[in-house]
């Protein structure tokens, strides 16, 4: 069940925060987790 609900999260995540042309990683939650902040300016 939980599995199901990250998975859940995750892609909700991607279509909300994560954004592929203009990602919002101020406002992520895993922002400590991503490398990919390091190469945007927010």
């Amino acid at each position: 069940e939980f599995k199901q609900d990250a998975h859940h999260w995750l892609i909700l995540l991607g279509r909300y925060t994560c954004i592929a042309r203009k990602p919002r990683c101020g406002s992520c939650i895993i922002e400590d987790l991503c490398e990919f902040k390091d190469k945007t300016i927010d």
